[in-house]
């Protein structure tokens, strides 16, 4: 069987947005806001060279509005932004800040975000904002962010390996077996990675086939693995191990350790990463880099969703300039600006017109990338919880693990989706 080639999908038109808040008279990215003679933004994450030098750009371009105003760039390392963002709201924050797209409705709720509705209705490039990224600054019948970047997953190929088969990238699970079979016949080396500590990729094949990691009915979680959908899901991703088409190396890794050196190497066909993986990849070899590529990751009937983690922007709820602020906002997500930043980051903007640019479509690293940011981007549940299954118990992804390693699922899933379900329900720390 040979595939049809992956069709791009269509850029999504935003919701219009939600009313509410604002000044009167308040536009954006015109300088009209009172001008305050210091704006400060909270960046998260560690700054770099080439951060800092885009972010100056930022400043110099925001200063065109407002020429008596001194932009001061702060960075806040993203294991202390919980600390600084509850500290802020009794001694008083910053202008503008960075937040994690999945933390927005929790600080929205406390009151720490400045709704923008009003400014957000009457900035025209709000109308090319992806659909779901817009609405997940959504809090209630507010807009309290707008969403910056994102950075999603796909699927890593080799094109000649691929064109000498006769294949394209696969689309579904049924073609990415059998893709992973023919280079394994033909170049014998293991079709496809699929390492069990990997929760953004395992999240992907478990939303793809319906399944969730856990819902929520009333003010209690209730955990999921062993529902019908998630356990196919699960079943079939730690299959890939057991029936031989990812390697028995990759149980217990991460991506990068199971897969980088080896793709790199070509002693391993396909596997899931995102775009930022070029460099890391081509620091270990990059004699076949030129026929490096990516593709939307298959899902049981087509393009499956992706975690769709990333960064929106602010006004912090107490800033004496919101109007002001959010100008700031504007100008740093400005689509002038979303190649740059990409250039610096890695991430991909949330503009679907910038994404099916040249810019990106002519890049065979970026364009598979670049078609999956169009889809469907979900998060984890909304709970602080979660970061204690996902990175102190590894719940999800010890049970894939023992799966992979030949236990029933009868046996592993019904045990740890109990310990899901009390982890998620225990009192937030």
């Amino acid at each position: 069987m040979r595939f049809p080639k992956i069709a791009m999908a269509s850029a999504v038109v935003m919701l219009a947005a939600a009313c509410g808040g604002g000044s009167d008279d308040g536009s954006s990215s015109n300088g009209s806001g009172e001008a305050p003679e210091t704006l400060t933004v909270w960046r998260m994450g560690d700054a770099s060279e080439d951060q800092n030098a885009f972010m100056d750009s930022v400043s110099e371009q925001y200063q065109e509005l407002y020429p008596d105003t001194e932009v001061d760039v702060q960075w806040i390392p993203w294991g202390e932004f919980s600390q600084r963002f509850q500290t802020a709201l009794v001694s008083g924050g910053p202008d503008v800040v960075e937040i994690g797209n999945d933390q927005v409705a929790t600080w929205a709720e406390s009151e720490a975000l400045y709704d923008v509705s009003e400014y957000a209705e009457e900035w025209e490039a709000s109308e090319d904002l992806l659909e779901g990224a817009y609405a997940n600054g959504t809090f209630g019948d507010a807009q309290y962010s707008i969403p910056w970047y994102s950075g999603v997953r796909a699927l890593w190929y080799n094109t000649d390996w691929l064109r000498e088969l006769g294949y394209e990238p696969p689309e579904t699970w049924d073609e990415l077996v059998e893709v992973s079979e023919a280079i394994e016949d033909e170049y014998d080396v293991p079709g496809f990675a699929a390492p069990t500590d990997f929760m953004n990729g395992i999240a992907s094949f478990v939303w793809a086939n319906g399944g969730e990691f856990a819902t929520q009915e009333g003010d209690e979680w209730v955990g999921q693995l062993d529902s019908e959908e998630t356990a196919e899901a699960l079943e079939f991703y730690a299959g890939l191990t057991v029936d031989g088409i990812s390697p028995s190396a990759c149980v217990g890794l991460n991506e990068v350790d199971c897969a980088h050196a080896d793709f790199a190497n070509r002693e391993i066909g396909m596997f899931i990463d995102g775009p930022w993986a070029k460099d890391q990849l081509a620091d270990l070899n990059d004699e076949h880099a030129e026929h490096w590529a990516t593709a939307p990751i298959p899902g049981v009937d087509g393009m499956a969703p992706a975690f769709g983690g990333g960064s929106d922007l602010a006004v912090w709820g107490t800033s004496e300039h919101p109007e002001a602020a959010f100008d700031y906002i504007t100008t740093l997500n400005s689509k002038e600006n979303a190649l740059p930043y990409n250039e610096v980051s890695s991430m991909f903007p949330t503009y679907g017109d910038v994404l099916e640019s040249e810019a990106f479509q002519d890049d065979p690293v970026l364009a598979g990338a670049a078609e999956q940011a169009t889809g469907d981007l979900r998060l984890f549940p909304d709970t602080a919880n979660w970061g204690h299954v996902q990175w102190e118990l590894t719940t999800v992804q010890t049970a894939v693990q023992r799966m992979a390693e030949g236990e029933s699922a009868d046996d592993v899933l019904p045990e740890l989706n109990k310990e899901l379900t009390e982890a998620l329900n225990r009192d937030e720390e």
